[in-house]
C-alpha cells in the first residue's frame, strides 16, 4: 500500500464514464481532484489536455489544488487552460496550505466558472444545480426541484 500510494497513485490518472440516464445524454461533464500540486507541471498538463480531449460542457473540481501554496500559481495558470467553464470547491490541503480563495475564484471565473464556496449556481440554461459544499460550517444548501442538482463535496 505504501508503494501504491506514494509511487503510482500520484501519476495514476484513472478516466471513467458514467452515465446518469438511460436516454441519450443532453451534457457531458469531468470531474477531477486532488491535484495536490507540488510543481508537477507535466503531470497537471497531461491531466488539463485529458479533460480536454474529452470536450466537456463543464469541469468540477472537487478540492486539493495544491499541497503549498508557493505552487498555486503555477495550478492556477494550467487550470485556465481547461476549455471549459471549471466550478470547484475548496479541499482540505487547500484551506492547510492557506492559499487564497479570491485568487482561486478569479481564475475559476475566467475559464466560465466559478468557486462555489458553500454556493450554488444554475447552470445549462437552468436545468443543472451546482452546489458547492465546503464541510466548514452546517450545511445550508437546497436542492432544487425540476432540474438535476450536483453537490460537490470534498
Amino acid at each position: 500500500m505504501a508503494a501504491d500510494g506514494f509511487a503510482i497513485e500520484p501519476e495514476w490518472v484513472k478516466v471513467r464514464t458514467v452515465r446518469l440516464t438511460r436516454s441519450r445524454p443532453t451534457c457531458r461533464f469531468v470531474q477531477f481532484s486532488d491535484l495536490h500540486h507540488k510543481g508537477d507541471r507535466a503531470y497537471l498538463d497531461k491531466v488539463v489536455r485529458i479533460i480536454n480531449t474529452l470536450s466537456p460542457d463543464f469541469v468540477c473540481f472537487t478540492g486539493d489544488i495544491v499541497e503549498d501554496a508557493a505552487f498555486l500559481a503555477e495550478a492556477l495558470e494550467l487550470i485556465e487552460k481547461i476549455k471549459s467553464p471549471v466550478y470547484g470547491i475548496a479541499g482540505n490541503h487547500d484551506y492547510w496550505s492557506k492559499i487564497d480563495f479570491d485568487v482561486v475564484a478569479k481564475s475559476f471565473a475566467a475559464t466560465g466558472g466559478k468557486w462555489l464556496l458553500d454556493k450554488s449556481v444554475l447552470i445549462r440554461d437552468g436545468t443543472i444545480n451546482l452546489i458547492g459544499a465546503t464541510c466548514t460550517q452546517r450545511p445550508n444548501f437546497q436542492p432544487r426541484a425540476g432540474v438535476v442538482n450536483l453537490l460537490l463535496i470534498h
